[in-house]
């Protein structure tokens, strides 16, 4: 694909992945990411041919660049610690605040496409290596507790998309939150 084809399809992504977050994914038309992106509808259909793929650029985006920044953070050195605590408040803030929401837009994806499960599963535990990576990294820095990285990894993402989704439903005070993120932090941190 060209150079201009390429930053087209990264733009589209981008632009989506804000209607995703306010929206979910069962709102947002190809008529609004044309909208959204001032393309025509053959603009956007040379690059995806439904809500769908667009969707799970979207998500696919989002794996890469949170696989990209940890790989980017452990070459560097950084401190495991300050990682989590910065990924932490990141979370927490996208919460109190009601930003990047796209759990939403991934549940309504799953009950939409059944047949996605399989990718949705593959998603879930490259999010959680990816988790153990930062865990493993800081356990042997000796910022983290000893224990099992993959489980601690897969509880703290768990715990996470359940905090995000129930966020949506139920008034969650940022008092409420910051006992959780403490919570939260126990169970790995030093």
């Amino acid at each position: 694909m060209a150079e201009k084809g390429i930053k087209t399809k990264r733009y589209i992504v981008n632009t989506a992945a804000g209607l995703f977050s306010q929206k979910g994914f069962t709102a947002v038309t190809m008529k609004d990411i044309c909208d959204a992106c001032k393309l025509s509808r053959g603009g956007l259909y040379r690059h995806f041919g439904s809500t769908r793929e667009v969707f799970i650029e979207v998500l696919e985006r989002d794996k890469n660049d949170a696989e990209e920044s940890i790989n980017q953070a452990i070459a560097l050195g950084l401190s495991a610690k300050k990682l989590l605590e910065g990924f932490f408040q990141l979370q927490k803030n996208d919460i109190a605040y009601n930003k990047n929401r796209i759990e939403v837009a991934v549940y309504e994806f799953s009950v939409a496409y059944p047949g996605q499960k399989e990718y949705l599963e593959e998603r879930f535990y490259a999010t959680v290596k990816i988790f153990a990576k930062l865990i493993g990294y800081g356990q042997e820095r000796g910022e983290f507790l000893e224990g099992e990285a993959m489980m601690l990894a897969e509880h703290i993402v768990i715990f996470l998309e359940g905090l995000k989704l129930s966020s949506k439903i139920i008034g969650i005070s940022e008092e409420f939150l910051t006992k959780q993120f403490a919570i939260l932090g126990k169970l790995v941190m030093r």
